[in-house]
C-alpha cells in the first residue's frame, strides 16, 4: 500500500485514503470485504468511523491496523494517532503527539513537524527568540536559562535554540552570531491547533504564577464581569487582535536607553454563563 501513515495526523483521512487505494488496487475490495478482514460484524463500520460518525476502541484500532495489514511499527503509530484524535483534553492530546513525534518512522518522514510543535508547545521558546533580539544577547545556554522566568535548563535553553534555527526563525549572521529571521511557521490544522492550545495553556499558568513572584509594578493583572450580546462580543474580539497588533508594532520604536525585557501580552475574553 503506498498510503503512508506516518504522513497523517488524522486517523480518519487516513482511512479514507487507504480505503480509495485499496479499491483501485483490488477491485473486490469494499466495506464489507474491509470488515471481514477487520473481524468486525458491520460492513458499514469502516465508513461510520471514517465520516466521523463513530470512534475506535483501542481494541478496534488494532484490528483496523491489521485489515490494513501495517507492520508493527505502523499499527503502534495509528493507534496513538487513533488515541491523540480522539482524546478530548489537549494535555492527553499533547501527550500522544509526543508519543508520536518519538517514533522513528515519524521523524524520518515528517522530520519538521515536532520542531513546529515544540516551537508552541513549550512555552520558552518564542521568548528565548525575542530575547535573541536584546543588546546584551549572550549565546550561552546557561545564561539564556537564568534570563527567562520561571528560569529554565540550559537543555531546554539549547532545544529552544536548535528549534528556532530549525524553523528559520533564527539564523546566523555572516559573523556568526544569532540574529532574528523572520520565516513563517505552517503546520496542519491539527499540529497547529494541538501546539497554539497547549502554548496558551502554559501562558495562562504562568500568569498565575506571575501573581505570586513577579512585583505588581512589574505585571497588571484586571478583568471585567459583564453581560453581552453576540454582536458585542465580535466587536470586542476585532477590538483584541487590533490591540495585539498595535503591540507588535511597539518593538524598536522607543529609543530611550531603559533596560529592556521580554514580556507576554495576554488578553482573555470567555463566557462564565450559558446564553439565555
Amino acid at each position: 500500500m503506498q498510503t503512508c501513515v506516518y504522513d497523517y495526523l488524522d486517523y480518519r483521512q487516513f482511512l479514507a485514503d487507504a480505503y480509495v487505494e485499496l479499491k483501485q488496487v483490488e477491485p473486490a475490495f469494499s466495506y464489507r470485504y474491509f470488515a471481514r478482514r477487520a473481524g468486525i460484524k458491520s460492513p458499514s463500520y469502516l465508513k461510520l468511523v471514517t465520516n466521523g460518525e463513530r470512534n475506535l476502541s483501542d481494541g478496534m484500532a488494532e484490528r483496523f491496523a491489521h485489515a490494513l495489514r501495517l507492520d508493527d511499527a505502523a499499527t503502534r503509530f495509528f493507534c496513538t494517532l487513533v488515541s491523540m484524535n480522539q482524546a478530548p483534553r489537549t494535555e492527553d492530546r499533547a501527550r500522544h503527539y509526543e508519543a508520536l513525534a518519538g517514533m522513528v518512522q515519524y521523524r524520518q518522514v515528517k522530520w519538521i513537524e515536532p520542531h513546529q510543535y515544540r516551537y508552541y508547545g513549550r512555552w520558552y521558546c518564542v521568548p528565548v527568540r525575542e530575547l535573541v533580539g536584546r543588546d546584551d544577547f549572550r549565546e550561552d545556554p546557561e545564561w539564556i536559562g537564568r534570563q527567562l522566568r520561571p528560569a529554565i535548563t540550559a537543555e531546554e535553553a539549547t532545544e529552544a535554540i536548535d528549534t528556532l534555527l530549525a524553523l528559520q526563525l533564527l539564523r546566523r549572521d555572516e559573523r556568526g552570531r544569532l540574529v532574528q529571521h523572520e520565516a513563517l511557521v505552517t503546520t496542519g490544522p491539527e499540529l497547529r491547533t494541538l501546539s497554539l492550545r497547549r502554548f496558551h495553556q502554559q501562558m495562562l499558568a504562568l500568569a498565575s504564577d506571575a501573581m505570586d513572584d513577579v512585583p505588581v509594578d512589574e505585571r497588571e493583572v484586571g478583568g471585567v464581569t459583564v453581560r453581552l450580546t453576540a454582536h458585542q462580543v465580535r466587536h470586542l474580539k476585532r477590538r483584541m487582535w487590533e490591540i495585539r497588533q498595535e503591540v507588535l508594532q511597539l518593538e524598536g520604536e522607543d529609543t530611550s536607553d531603559e533596560p529592556e525585557a521580554v514580556y507576554h501580552l495576554a488578553l482573555q475574553l470567555f463566557p462564565l454563563t450559558r446564553p439565555g
